[in-house]
């Protein structure tokens, strides 16, 4: 269990009884219009793309509980081992729960860099998506750049912000946000 004060946030890894919830947050409005691609609402794919990452081990998906109910999906990506990186993703499926939202990310990061021993956390955050990109710098990230032109979707081109977050700067200058740890498998 998540010991983060008021909160019961917990990070249950993902496992094939999770595809359906998680094809439908994905196709939801809301989650989608952020990513880089739309996907079909097409459980066999979905199926697919599990089998995928479960043999990868660059990238790691729970799924976020909070007092025992599935709300949304949390990642890590493109986990470099060698240079001790990675990047992260989050989505709230559920919109009912949004008012917690500022307080899940520090949980992974703090997995990312006092379990893992990870030296930097990466985003990239697509035009418009103007919460994340506020919740970013509050937890410490750098805006770092802005690749202009950068994804093709909806008929026209957005730029996506480039952030990033160091464990120096986390371990320095965020520890009101120590608090929140949690249990993350592998």
């Amino acid at each position: 269990m998540a010991d983060g004060g008021e909160f019961v946030i917990n990070f249950k890894k993902l496992d094939e009884g999770d595809l359906e919830q998680v094809l439908e947050w994905r196709t939801s409005e809301h989650v989608t219009r952020y990513m880089y691609s739309d996907i079909d609402k097409n459980l066999d794919n979905q199926m697919k793309w599990y089998k995928a990452i479960s043999k990868d081990d660059t990238q790691y998906y729970w799924i976020i509980e909070y007092k025992g109910t599935a709300i949304g999906l949390i990642s890590i990506n493109n986990l470099d081992r060698i240079n001790r990186k990675a990047s992260s993703g989050y989505y709230l499926g559920d919109l009912r729960y949004s008012m917690i939202a500022g307080h899940i990310l520090p949980y992974l990061y703090n997995f990312a860099f006092f379990q893992l021993g990870l030296n930097k956390l990466y985003a990239e955050v697509m035009e418009g998506n103007d919460g994340i990109m506020k919740m970013h710098l509050h937890h410490g990230y750098t805006h770092a750049a802005i690749f202009k032109e950068h994804i093709y979707k909806y008929g026209y081109y957005h730029d996506v912000h480039y952030f990033e977050l160091l464990a120096s700067t986390w371990k320095e200058n965020c520890q009101k946000f120590h608090r929140f740890t949690a249990q993350f498998t592998l």
